[in-house]
């Protein structure tokens, strides 16, 4: 079965629109090279500053932790460190 996974995020202000730039292109490139990623989506509510929502789907739990093991998601995870404030994740099987 497939694995959704939703991520809110809390980002300094100061640093929104970087962070942005980094975790946008940090999906397409998830979408465009890991096999077993089916989608990727970088969401912004229409209420709240400095919040945004993630929205992934992998094929399977081996999919999902190659993506956490990536040599990508480890830069991403350097790049944006001290930028998020907080963080609340939601691992889920999708129906």
């Amino acid at each position: 079965m497939s694995v959704g996974l939703v991520v809110h995020l809390d980002i300094k202000p100061e640093r929104f629109d970087e962070f942005v730039d980094i975790v946008t292109r940090h999906g397409a490139f998830s979408r465009d090279h890991e096999p077993g990623c089916l989608s990727f989506s970088v969401m912004k509510p229409d209420e709240g500053e400095g919040k945004l929502i993630l929205v992934e789907t992998y094929e399977d739990e081996d999919a999902l932790q190659s993506h956490w093991d990536s040599d990508h998601m480890q830069a991403y995870r350097k790049r944006t460190d001290g930028m998020i404030i907080n963080r609340a994740r939601y691992k889920a099987t999708v129906l």
